[in-house]
């Protein structure tokens, strides 16, 4: 199996924008990369996405919102994720601690429904190596409300909730040793440049990935 890294953050901290940058610094190298995003990334999926991110949608029950989640994610890993890691390096823009964050932690929901449904309908799949784009929820949300035309609903929710998300991420930093926190405040290259010193550290690839300039 190829190598699995994920890209974390609040909405509009520029996670899909250093994944497009990774994903041509790997090209430099020849390294086959596959660049995905969650929910989403297959045709079932997308249309689960529309359901979970769409303002216009009515209130969603919490634990509804969690089965979408995995519903998206189990048609995800079986249709694109398991076959590209075979053969490529995966780059994917939201994963599992998101899940956490936004649907777990915010809603009180226990952790171990997370885990159950993790092992069933993911294949207890982990990402390798997790940046987590660090902006604070106002300057994130702002700036991504100013991008995105319907996919509002969570931007939508109260600061109250964004703040638990993002403590959720900070969590994850302090407490696991493959996720990296990154400074989103930094110019977009600076902050490309940062996460690609880390990968070379950790010697991801054979080849040393340069910088995409």
């Amino acid at each position: 199996m190829k190598k699995f890294i994920t890209f974390e953050g609040m909405d509009g901290s520029g996670k899909s924008t250093q994944v497009e940058l990774l994903g041509k610094s790997l090209k430099k190298i020849n390294e086959d990369c596959f660049l995905t995003r969650e929910p989403g990334g297959t045709t079932i999926s997308e249309k689960i996405r529309s359901i979970l991110v769409n303002e216009t949608i009515e209130d969603i029950k919490p634990k509804t919102e969690l089965l979408l989640i995995y519903a998206a994610r189990h048609q995800h890993i079986k249709e694109k994720l398991l076959p590209n890691l075979k053969k490529r390096i995966v780059i994917c823009d939201r994963f599992y601690h998101s899940t956490f964050c936004y649907q777990i932690l915010s809603n009180s929901i226990p952790f171990s429904v997370l885990q159950s449904l993790h092992k069933t309908f993911a294949d207890n799949l982990y990402p390798d190596i997790t940046f987590f784009i660090d902006t604070e929820p106002k300057i994130s949300i702002n700036r991504s409300l100013k991008i995105k035309n319907n996919e509002k609903r969570f931007e939508l929710k109260k600061h109250e909730y964004h703040k638990v998300v993002y403590n959720g991420f900070l969590d994850f930093v302090n407490n696991n040793n493959n996720f990296f926190k990154v400074d989103g405040n930094e110019k977009i290259m600076k902050i490309h440049q940062k996460i690609i010193d880390i990968l070379n550290k950790k010697k991801i690839t054979k080849l040393t990935i340069p910088y995409c300039s």
